[in-house]
């Protein structure tokens, strides 16, 4: 990971990060993914520079989110356009005003909140 050499975890390690493999003890990519994104989320998330790369330069971060409230978007009820979170971040592009985002429902972007987003 980044030029790091890191060993591949047991079942074990899986179970310690609550990560439940569907097909013990064969480990698909999307388990493997959570696993490396508990235990090394700094490496696996992009850098700052990473971020930039299709970004114009003169363009400048105006919000960064970690968490928010994401749509099930397999639901035809749950599309973005009728998100509080995204019409509040539509607005913040549009104004450039960060107050506008108000976190008003809790965060789902962990990925215990999506159990079947690695078949997705």
């Amino acid at each position: 990971m980044r030029d790091q050499g890191i060993a591949l975890p047991s079942v074990a390690d899986y179970v310690r990060h609550g990560i439940e493999l569907e097909l013990e003890p064969r480990v698909q990519v999307f388990e493997l993914c959570r696993f490396l994104a508990g235990i090394m989320r700094e490496q696996v998330l992009a850098t700052p520079e990473e971020r930039r790369i299709s970004v114009l330069p003169e363009m400048e971060l105006i919000l960064q989110l970690e968490e928010w409230h994401h749509p099930n978007v397999v639901d035809d009820k749950e599309r973005p356009s009728g998100s509080k979170t995204f019409q509040q971040l539509a607005q913040v592009l549009v104004t450039g005003d960060v107050s506008l985002y108000q976190s008003s429902q809790p965060s789902n972007t962990h990925w215990r909140n999506w159990p079947g987003a690695g078949r997705l």
